[in-house]
């Protein structure tokens, strides 16, 4: 859709352009830590000695899966942090997303939720209440990360469920975010939000899954909050809900 609305293509620029400095920022900061980060993750994991050749027999397996599982949480950590920099720069981007979301109503619906007031009363109040409630769920987020995180730490064997119950946490809230512009012109309580995502639990996950691997993918992820503004907005229009 925004390949083919050339009305969109100003808007969406601005959250691009803040977008690539966030990632350029935080990939600098993982790349240049990227030994702290790594040890971070996978310092816990066990460490398994061979002193005779014939130890590979089991103690070789165990060795493959554990440097699998070791790059595999490196992975989540760098989507994880990438995500938190997209987060932070849709916080920046906020009311230009909120026009981008309004508008890709009134192509599909014909029609977008509008404020009361007029001229720039309206324009500040909008954008005022965007960066609020954007502001509301980068902290909602960055809390219930932090918990799973300090959950990791802190509990004995923690460490293996909090990096995969982070990921589904963070794929499970994508969603709510991406269509909150829609959600909060519409007031939709955040009681109603919860219910409509677990009614559509397979189809929020798919997209929060998929932002998550965007996230990862250089150049790709420059274009992540314009496109998934647009497609928690189509999300919303699609599944609408009751």
């Amino acid at each position: 859709m925004l390949a083919r609305e050339r009305s969109l293509w100003g808007l969406a620029s601005v959250p691009v352009t803040l977008c690539a400095i966030a990632l350029a920022v935080a990939g600098s900061l993982l790349y240049f830590n990227s030994d702290a980060v790594f040890e971070l993750v996978t310092g816990w994991l066990p460490l398994f000695e061979v002193e005779s050749w014939y130890q590979w027999l089991w103690l070789g397996p165990a060795k493959v899966v554990v440097w699998l599982l070791g790059w595999l949480l490196f992975a989540g950590a760098w989507a994880v942090a990438l995500l938190a920099a997209v987060l932070l720069a849709n916080l920046a981007s906020a009311p230009f997303l909120d026009l981008l979301a309004q508008r890709v109503e009134r192509i599909v619906a014909g029609q977008a939720a509008e404020s009361d007031e007029t001229g720039w009363a309206a324009i500040v109040g909008e954008a005022r209440r965007t960066m609020a409630n954007e502001f509301q769920r980068l902290v909602f987020f960055v809390g219930i990360s932090g918990l799973i995180s300090l959950a990791g730490v802190l509990i004995p064997g923690g460490q293996l469920v909090a990096p995969p119950a982070l990921m589904a946490f963070t794929a499970t809230f994508l969603p709510l975010d991406y269509a909150g512009y829609h959600l909060d012109r519409r007031q939709v309580s955040f009681r109603v939000r919860r219910t409509w995502l677990g009614d559509h639990l397979p189809v929020m996950l798919g997209f929060g899954g998929a932002a998550m691997v965007t996230a990862l993918v250089p150049g790709l992820n420059l274009l992540l909050l314009p496109v998934l503004v647009t497609a928690g907005t189509l999300l919303a229009l699609r599944l609408p809900v009751d």
